[in-house]
């Protein structure tokens, strides 16, 4: 029996709010270097030139990228408690549930830690997705992927559980 052992992840509001403070001041920073760069400084006859903003801002994206991996998930939230993904049930903090005990199932595999984003920056790994419905309750749990292996493995395993005609009924359709 295939299983994908990871943690449930919520976001929190002060470090999600912590984190948009950083990438502000990221910003800003690099606007303030490209701005020395183009008009010098104000009242001296020092320019940073174009070159030593190219540098500069390497640096500076790099010190970001490097925050942004080794912080991870923790920036923007908590992990919680113990999640195991089979290809039979789904166990939350020691408690087993059959899909077969499941309607409306839906588990989403968007992003690992360190995946790159469209623009800028990496994916921290904590917007994946189970949901479902259980004893007249809607469930939603966020949970984590540390990286691109694991993201495949998870990927696999989701793929047998849709394809899985006893499931089928239990499914959510999209």
């Amino acid at each position: 029996m295939e299983e994908f052992r990871t943690t449930i992840f919520e976001k929190t509001k002060t470090k999600t709010r912590r984190r948009l403070v950083s990438n502000i001041i990221f910003v800003a920073t690099l606007a303030a270097i490209w701005g020395l760069s183009l008009i010098g400084f104000p009242g001296l006859k020092i320019s940073l030139g174009i070159k030593g903003a190219f540098y500069i801002s390497a640096a500076v994206i790099a010190a970001k990228l490097y925050d942004d991996r080794a912080a991870g998930v923790s920036a923007y939230g908590e992990r919680k408690a113990n999640l195991t993904i089979t290809d039979e049930y789904l166990e939350i903090r020691e408690i087993k549930i059959p899909y077969t005990k499941m309607s409306n199932l839906v588990i989403y595999v968007d992003e690992y830690l360190g995946m790159p984003k469209d623009f800028f920056g990496i994916h921290h790994g904590g917007n994946n997705k189970i949901e479902f419905e259980h004893n007249g309750k809607f469930v939603s749990i966020n949970y984590v992927i540390k990286n691109k292996s694991d993201f495949e493995r998870v990927g696999r395993l989701v793929h047998t559980i849709e394809t899985d005609p006893r499931l089928r009924a239990n499914l959510k359709e999209l």
